[in-house]
């Protein structure tokens, strides 16, 4: 969906991120295609690119010719001008970035998760390692504008909290985003990990669509949704839970009475558990999560080698989420689903394979669309650069919400355009 900006100078912030949101995303624009794309007056968009100019945001790169001769400047952003950290919570694996507004990644770490049943060893090593990453980049003042977190849900956005996550032992109610914010002294946003994961997608990606969701496979799996461009959150920022969404009408009942749920049939621990019963696995506790993604890793690789019991068990669990995809096109009316997270690089094979089928077989509107299936474009790193782009998205992405000016200063401080 493109946005249109607006000659009122009540929304002259509005406009300004909006000039260096299609900027950011088409790189080489000039003044006359941000004048059509946008609908505001030429001087405005003038005056705004004047001024972003001044801020160091973007840059002219110089300057085409056109069909009648006339030369037109263009621009681009200016990558470094601002960057942000991304962290994604993992109860096997914690992983950093730090992405500038490009959405490139210039840095990134990870380590395993500490298990203390507790989260204050974890918010310590979280403190350590962002500054360790901001301080080997010499990253610091405007440039960095803050700390995204991708977190395992539920959490409440509005107090910033996490919110006894299953996965995550020991977790009860954790203010993650004041914890973090005031020992760091950055600004700090959460998201579950989903909504992270399709922020990232459609703010870094090269993903055209603007009706998708984002299957992420990490420890447990959800959807992030994008509908109109526009990243849905839910009542409460929890949206696109569907563990208990039957992915195999012949599996087994699931605790919360429905039949076949994926949350009992296909989820990591449950596909190693399977792979242990028949003798594929050993020595693997399938009640840690860092042993479980080790186990998960084994499988596939036996599978890929010819293992038929192996790939079975990979194989059923694709059929498993085919059907819940399928499903959530069908409600959404989504013409693309995109998988990624920690554990996608062991499914992909399976699910590349047997997704696509499943979803076409059971499309309801496909006379008048199809659905593509693929991997993200992001690669492991999905989780960390989606959480990197709450923070940038905030700053400098269009968004309906942009409409709606904050109280207090805006983040790119200027007068009306």
């Amino acid at each position: 969906m493109q946005q249109r900006g607006s000659n009122l100078p009540r929304v002259g912030d509005y406009n300004q991120v909006l000039v260096v949101d299609l900027v950011r995303r088409h790189p080489g624009i000039s003044r006359v295609e941000l004048t059509e794309r946008t609908g505001l007056s030429g001087q405005t968009v003038s005056n705004i690119c004047r001024r972003l100019v001044d801020q160091g945001l973007i840059r002219q790169t110089g300057r085409v010719s056109t069909e009648l001769g006339a030369r037109r400047t263009v621009f681009e952003v200016v990558p470094g001008s601002r960057c942000a950290v991304g962290l994604h919570i993992d109860p096997a694996r914690m992983t950093l970035a730090l992405v500038d507004l490009a959405g490139q990644v210039m840095d990134h770490t990870s380590f395993v998760t500490p298990d203390t049943g507790g989260p204050a060893p974890v918010i310590d090593a979280i403190v350590g390692q962002v500054r360790d990453l901001v301080d080997r980049n010499g990253v610091s003042g405007l440039r960095l504008s803050g700390l995204g977190v991708a977190s395992p849900g539920p959490i409440s956005r509005g107090s910033g909290a996490v919110l006894g996550p299953p996965n995550l032992r020991g977790w009860d109610v954790v203010g993650l985003r004041d914890e973090l914010g005031g020992r760091l002294r950055i600004p700090v946003e959460l998201e579950k990990d989903t909504v992270a994961a399709a922020t990232g997608e459609l703010w870094a990606g090269n993903l055209l669509s603007q009706d998708f969701a984002f299957v992420y496979l990490g420890t447990g799996a959800g959807a992030g949704v994008v509908l109109g461009g526009e990243v849905m959150h839910g009542a409460s920022g929890n949206l696109g839970n569907f563990g208990h969404l039957g992915g195999d009408p012949d599996g087994p009942r699931c605790e919360c009475g429905g039949r076949g749920c994926v949350a009992t049939t296909a989820m990591p621990a449950h596909l190693v558990r399977q792979a242990l019963e028949s003798g594929l696995l050993a020595d693997i506790d399938v009640e840690d999560a860092s042993s479980v993604e080790q186990g998960l890793a084994k499988l596939s690789v036996l599978a890929a080698d010819g293992n038929t019991a192996a790939a079975g068990i990979l194989d059923r669990a694709a059929r498993s989420f085919a059907r819940v995809v399928a499903n959530l096109t069908n409600v959404l009316d989504l013409d693309t689903i995109v998988f990624g997270g920690p554990n996608w690089r062991y499914l992909s094979e399976s699910f590349l394979r047997i997704v696509p089928g499943v979803v076409d077989e059971l499309h309801l509107f496909r006379r008048l669309h199809g659905v593509e299936i693929r991997g993200t474009s992001l690669g492991e790193d999905v989780g960390p650069i989606g959480a990197a782009s709450l923070v940038l998205a905030k700053s400098v992405s269009a968004s309906a919400s942009h409409l709606i000016l904050p109280a207090g200063p805006p983040s790119l401080s200027s007068p009306p355009a």
